[in-house]
């Protein structure tokens, strides 16, 4: 887009160039990152992330991942990135359907040393699932955060690394309460 623009003094005009980058024209100018995708299941863009918690909600692992990828596979991955921390400590992991299957538990079992409990629905109406709230919990906590809100990080570095920056704060907000 060309616009014009008036000098000061010279009452001439000088053209100028500006870039309106609000609407998508169809070309990959690598704003959202090397690792993007579409979940077809969920019918969403973006980016997945995969979060491993304990009982009260702290983030234990962390991944960001394409929304491309299985849940499966990216349950695998955050637990392999604290497998050493957690294999003493883990014994039960409480998972939502997505990550339901036996290939799966068997990988759990031989990272971590631990059962996997699938929580599922009984009902199409909405409820409150048990130990399903403590991660979406966590989630919500992020929301309190504006560049968490949404997926504005062109790494995904830098999106676990703001995830983390906001869990550290949410930590010694509570430690400063008591």
């Amino acid at each position: 887009m060309l616009t014009e623009a008036t000098t000061r003094g010279s009452g001439q005009k000088a053209a100028s160039k500006c870039s309106y980058s609000r609407f998508s024209i169809g070309q990959d100018d690598g704003k959202k990152g090397e690792v993007y995708g579409f979940d077809v299941a969920k019918k969403t863009k973006g980016r997945k992330r995969f979060a491993l918690v304990d009982t009260l909600g702290l983030v234990m692992s962390l991944v960001v991942l394409e929304a491309s990828c299985p849940e499966r596979l990216g349950g695998v991955t955050v637990l392999m990135e604290a497998a050493e921390e957690v294999k003493t400590s883990l014994v039960r992991l409480w998972v939502g359907q997505g990550f339901s299957g036996e290939n799966f538990a068997r990988v759990v079992r031989q990272l971590a040393s631990a059962e996997v409990e699938v929580i599922c629905r009984s009902s199409k109406d909405f409820e409150v699932l048990p130990k399903r709230w403590i991660v979406e919990r966590t989630f919500g906590w992020w929301n309190r955060y504006r560049r968490l809100s949404k997926d504005y990080e062109l790494l995904v570095e830098m999106s676990e690394a703001m995830i983390y920056g906001a869990m550290m704060h949410t930590m010694l907000r509570r430690m400063a309460l008591t």
